[in-house]
């Protein structure tokens, strides 16, 4: 059984990588509906969070229907990615 944390993803977990422009909140859904178990956003700039950026914003919307859901996240300083982590 592969776990992270608390989730359980079964022996044979299938995942899907994050890709930038791509794994948006309907290709996540169809992913789902077609069998992945553990699926992540897109790269969010920690920057764009911290100052509310709505497109950064946007890249968070997540549904529950997804869960679990990874969120990467990418900074270069490291208050910015604590702060950003907390957003998320």
């Amino acid at each position: 059984m592969v776990k992270i944390g608390k989730t359980e993803l079964g022996d044979f977990p299938l995942l899907l990588a994050p890709m930038e422009d791509v794994s948006d909140p309907p290709f996540r859904a169809v992913c789902k509906d077609q069998g992945a178990d553990l699926m992540f956003t897109e790269f969010i700039s920690v920057e764009g969070l911290i100052r509310d950026a709505g497109k950064s914003r946007q890249k968070l919307d997540i549904y529950d229907g997804e869960r679990p859901v990874g969120v990467q996240i990418f900074g270069a300083e490291i208050e910015s990615m604590g702060r950003a982590a907390e957003i998320v």
